[in-house]
């Protein structure tokens, strides 16, 4: 009887085993630790069709230095790769030790491609050297990229679409960053960033708040056929290279007021349907393009201190 129930018991736990096993096959989740673990060897990080099951805090690595008295870098050494894995918790960047605040720096790539963020993610306060890719990422929840300084030559967050608040502010961009049709249901703010290279945010369709204020481009800023469902701001904004606002639909309040043009900038063929407001501005290269550029209402073009630069004059000695 006792040789029956230990053949039994054993008969039991090995088809436990059995179907825990498969149920992490079929479920394909992975433990944060398990990502932790990986970094800690220095071991490049490559999950592909992950299903990431908790909170991942990216601090939770060993490799740290003190910056300060009350603030810590926490250092990855070696490529970070993720595509079309899902994050079914929160993704942070920041994190607390030995009560100093613990921010992130890559030395070498970053990449989300295709990733579907379930919670928060808050990427605030980390440094990439290289390249970053969030090409077809999903942010079901907020995402948070402020006071973050991508160095790399390129920045993607081409497609990736946003069903909350996605905040890039007071951040530093060295090299190009593209949101070519980039989806944002919620408020889109990139106030008081750099932009050093190209920006380009063609194609792009935001249904709430948009807000670039206090932004400097240092290169291009390109907005063709972008839609912007409600106010966009634009205002104390600097950009030193050409403004492409070409074939651009403005469903609510306009503001470009008190900022500095200093390349081209255009405006033809786009739509405004409420105030569109350049008041105190000053454009370096002359007008603005304005062909078959439309406001809805008569008298809603605002220009009260606008100032243009003026080419056609001549002096002869």
């Amino acid at each position: 009887m006792k040789k029956t129930g230990f053949i039994l018991l054993l008969t039991l736990l090995s088809f436990a085993g059995c179907k825990a096993d498969t149920s992490e096959k079929v479920n394909n989740g992975i433990a944060p630790e398990q990502i932790i673990r990986t970094i800690n060897k220095g071991k490049p990080v490559l999950f592909i069709g992950k299903i990431i099951t908790e909170d991942l805090n990216f601090t939770d690595i060993k490799t740290q230095f003190v910056f300060s008295s009350s603030q810590r870098i926490a250092i990855v050494d070696v490529p970070v790769t993720f595509i079309n894995c899902i994050f079914m918790g929160k993704v942070n960047m920041n994190g607390q030790k030995d009560n100093s605040q613990v921010n992130m720096h890559f030395k070498g790539s970053i990449t989300f491609e295709a990733c579907d963020f379930r919670a928060d993610v808050m990427f605030d306060n980390m440094t990439v050297d290289g390249m970053a890719n969030f090409t077809g990422a999903i942010f079901r929840e907020k995402a948070l990229f402020n006071n973050v300084t991508f160095k790399g030559r390129q920045t993607y967050f081409t497609a990736f679409s946003s069903e909350k608040l996605f905040s890039m502010q007071e951040s530093k961009v060295e090299g190009a960053i593209d949101f070519f049709k980039g989806k944002v249901n919620g408020k889109l703010s990139f106030q008081s960033t750099d932009f050093s290279g190209k920006a380009r945010f063609s194609d792009m369709d935001c249904s709430g708040k948009s807000e670039f204020s206090l932004t400097n481009f240092r290169n291009d800023a390109l907005f063709t056929y972008a839609n912007f469902g409600n106010e966009f701001r634009m205002s104390n904004a600097i950009v030193c290279g050409r403004l492409d606002m070409i074939s651009v639909d403005f469903q609510a309040e306009v503001w470009f007021s008190n900022s500095i043009f200093y390349g081209l900038v255009n405006f033809t063929k786009s739509k405004a349907k409420a105030d569109f407001d350049l008041s105190g501005s000053l454009f370096a290269m002359g007008k603005p393009a304005l062909d078959e550029f439309e406001v809805s209402l008569p008298g809603h073009m605002i220009k009260s201190g606008v100032r243009y630069a003026v080419f056609d004059e001549f002096i002869e000695e």
